[in-house]
């Protein structure tokens, strides 16, 4: 390894220049070299053949180690955000102690005109179930940076260069304890790049998150501007060069690991991007302002206004010193407008014109980002679900916090480097991968059937929440630990489940699976609760799980014993019910090893989920079926006469009846067994057939009305067809009739077959809210 030294400086940096040749390398995957093909018999071990359609020589390859490649796509991610001095391997080394010659190796290192960053790489062959340990290299890495700051300072003759030290993981979980070194070393964690997008641009989001709150050297902060004031709210109106205002700026996108709340704009769009840098360099500018947010925690952004002001002017004119720190400026509106400058000729000499708000708070920002959105391009679903939850986050309406409380938790696992989901929810505009495939609303499906946080109206309490604290950041902290604890248990104790990908048949890291991982946690600490086996406000997130494993170990056969089929019929047989369906396979596990545990419902889904009553329902349903047809087509002739098919039937059907016969007849030889239009009838038919035009009121009513229904409405009176229909589809699949539909049908069939009329109202009331949704 090379100590870096003014002699050997281009030895160990890339300018440039250099940078392209390397990056062709390094951007590959593989390792390649030629060998001559007289020479060649087979690969060593290894290597394998890439091409061998050469003349004279074979093309070898070699996968690079995983932590190569890692810090591979690192190095090629900061030579495209352009750099300017660039480690050109991995064999960098900085003194750190002048007394003895000390140094330090580093993965990457990048330096710019203002800032060093120095990345120390940490890579695991396979996404971790357990937390990674980086108490040794923080510490260590944190009792060199006075010497590696001095040497970088002095090599470069930049005093005032800005460095930065960035811990870049993949495939590990964060402790919590180390989480919290690094914040104390000023260590980052890599953030998810915006490269792609925003090609070298991106530099200036990457130096914002870096050296948030840092003063910018040699920035002049000073500009013209107007003080004025709208709807209550006071502004300030100036033009300003772009370069200055990329430096300062930061935009605040949805598709980030750092979080920052709340962060509302869209990611940046690469198409866009490049045709707005063209039509600037063509000489193009935009005569609107761009909005921002001054954030003046440091105190240094003021307004100097001129002396003599115009008297009963509404505005004054003056100096407003802008904060010379990277991240003082939010951009609120024309994002876009702003990154077009950047690498232009024009971005230091020509002037944009922003309003600017000072210190307007956070949701705010967000609602005046909605506002102005709201008549162009759709704000995604996903988006306006995560600013929901920004929106909501501390509202006065008890109804909406606890909405807010749960949307903020379901984004803090997927976004905090301590949670087993992390980097595996789809946040804002994250794009989705390979494991990156989980959503909110799963999260929130799985949320909204426990009590953690408990129901509220709008200004009451119907239910308390097991760990509603009753202040949104304190509870969502406790639940974040509580449910990164659970899923650090699941994904260490069934880890061969839990490392299988969504696209391998995996069933824990699916939608599906999360649902209902999160549905049975909170059944088990709703028992442990009932049971007085744990205080859910006053226990640590430890103690909670050590209790619940006792029960949740109870998956364990579970998962010893499910084959293949077994797994992909959970995957794809069931659709929505899908989470219901493991939730309740999760319960009879852990039933079955400790018979204490026995949630509401447990039984009786079992029992219904049985087939016990499909056989006897399908025949039922088979005789009302027979009996409706028969007594409907004899209603019809006698009303219409020999045009009873056609005017007894809607149009729309008689027609789609009259063709799927013909469909049938095609294919039939013998004239005997040809099809009429009313042979195709189904079951659901009937209904439209009953409601036809004045038939139900002058045919049907009274025949078909259930006893003790008389009273209401046309659609109410007839839904129970609707509903029958869809217990025949039931009872016509592999689904399992349960028992309150096959009372449901046995209440019919007495009625209409039997002629009972025997407690028909109670009966056949089951089920009947939702059946013209189903209809």
């Amino acid at each position: 390894m090379t100590i870096l030294n003014d002699e050997n400086f281009s030895l160990v940096f890339a300018d440039k220049d250099d940078q392209t040749k390397i990056r062709r390398e390094r951007s590959k995957t593989y390792w390649e070299r030629k060998v001559r093909k007289a020479e060649f018999a087979s690969p060593d071990v290894g290597w394998r053949i890439l091409d061998d359609s050469l003349q004279r020589d074979v093309k070898l390859a070699k996968d690079k180690p995983t932590d190569q490649r890692y810090e591979d796509e690192l190095w090629v991610l900061l030579s495209r955000l352009s750099f300017n001095h660039l480690s050109r391997d991995r064999s960098c080394r900085i003194q750190y102690d002048e007394k003895d010659g000390a140094a330090q190796q580093v993965d990457v290192l990048a330096v710019d005109d203002e800032c060093a960053v120095i990345i120390e790489c940490k890579c695991a062959e396979v996404a971790g179930t357990k937390p990674g340990d980086f108490k040794t290299e923080i510490e260590s890495l944190g009792a060199k940076k006075a010497g590696l700051h001095r040497e970088l300072r002095a090599r470069f003759n930049k005093p005032k260069l800005k460095i930065a030290y960035v811990l870049a993981t993949r495939n590990y979980i964060l402790r919590q304890a180390d989480v919290d070194r690094l914040a104390t070393f000023g260590i980052l964690e890599y953030y998810t790049e915006l490269v792609a997008h925003l090609g070298s641009a991106a530099r200036y989001q990457f130096q914002a998150d870096l050296f948030q709150g840092q003063d910018i050297p040699e920035m002049e902060s000073r500009i013209y501007a107007v003080q004025a004031s709208m709807g209550g709210i006071e502004y300030y109106s100036f033009c300003i060069e772009p370069e200055r205002l990329l430096k300062m700026g930061y935009v605040l996108h949805r598709s980030k690991s750092i979080k920052t709340l709340p962060s509302y704009q869209r990611l940046i769009k690469k198409k866009r991007l490049q045709s707005i840098k063209k039509f600037i360099n063509n000489g193009g500018y935009f005569p609107n302002s761009l909005i921002v947010s001054v954030d003046n925690e440091s105190k240094k952004a003021r307004f100097e206004p001129f002396a003599s002001p115009i008297p009963n002017a509404s505005s004054r004119a003056g100096i407003l010193h802008l904060p010379p720190q990277y991240r003082s400026l939010y951009v609120i509106d024309g994002q876009h407008r702003l990154y077009g400058y950047s690498d232009s000729e024009y971005a230091d000499n020509n002037s944009v014109p922003v309003v600017a708000f000072m210190e307007l708070p956070r949701e705010e920002q967000l609602r005046l980002f909605m506002e102005i959105n709201e008549n162009q391009k759709a704000v995604s679903k996903n988006l306006k679900h995560t600013l929901d939850a920004d929106l909501k986050w501390d509202s006065k309406n008890l109804a909406e916090r606890a909405e807010g409380i749960k949307k903020q938790l379901a984004q803090e696992l997927g976004e905090n480097v301590t949670s087993p989901l992390f980097n595996r929810v789809l946040v804002g505009e994250d794009q989705r991968t390979e494991i990156r495939v989980l959503t909110l609303e799963a999260i929130l499906r799985g949320l909204n059937q426990t009590k953690f946080v408990g129901k509220f109206t709008k200004d009451a309490v119907r239910e308390q929440g097991m760990f509603n604290t009753g202040d949104s950041t304190s509870t969502v902290e406790k639940l974040r630990r509580l449910l990164s604890a659970f899923f650090t248990y699941i994904a260490t104790e069934y880890e061969s489940e839990w490392t299988r990908l969504p696209k391998d048949g995996g069933l824990l890291t699916i939608n599906d699976g999360v649902t209902s991982l999160i549905m049975v946690f909170g059944d088990v600490l709703e028992h442990l609760e009932r049971t007085s086996q744990i205080k859910p406000l006053a226990e640590g997130s430890d103690s909670i799980i050590e209790k619940a494993a006792t029960y949740l170990d109870g998956l364990k056969p579970y998962f010893r014993k499910l084959t293949e089929p077994d797994r992909a019929e959970l995957r794809k047989k069931y659709g929505s019910g899908a989470p219901t369906r493991l939730r309740r396979i999760f319960q009879k596990a852990i039933h079955e090893a400790r018979e204490d545990f026995s949630p509401i419902g447990l039984k009786e889904y079992w029992r219904d989920q049985s087939k016990l009553y499909n056989i006897e329902t399908y025949s039922r349903v088979a005789d009302i079926e027979l009996k409706l047809r028969d007594d409907i087509k004899q209603l019809l002739m006698q009303e219409h006469g020999t045009m009873w098919l056609k005017k007894g039937l809607p149009e729309k059907l008689f027609t789609h009846l009259s063709t799927e016969a013909a469909k049938k007849n095609r294919l039939i030889e013998n004239d005997e067994d040809e099809k009429t239009p009313w042979d195709c009838l189904n079951l659901i038919h009937i209904r439209d057939i009953v409601m036809h035009g004045a038939q139900w009121s002058t045919l049907f009513q009274k025949n078909y009305t259930i006893p003790g229904q008389e009273a209401k409405k046309k659609e109410d009176k007839t839904s129970w067809l609707a509903k029958l229909n869809s217990i025949r589809n039931n009872a016509d699949h592999e689904y399992s009739v349960s028992k309150d539909e096959a009372d449901y049908v046995a209440a019919i069939h007495d009625w209409l077959i039997l002629g009972d009329h025997t407690d028909i109202s109670s009966r056949s009331s089951i089920g009947e809210s939702n059946v013209e949704n189903d209809a």
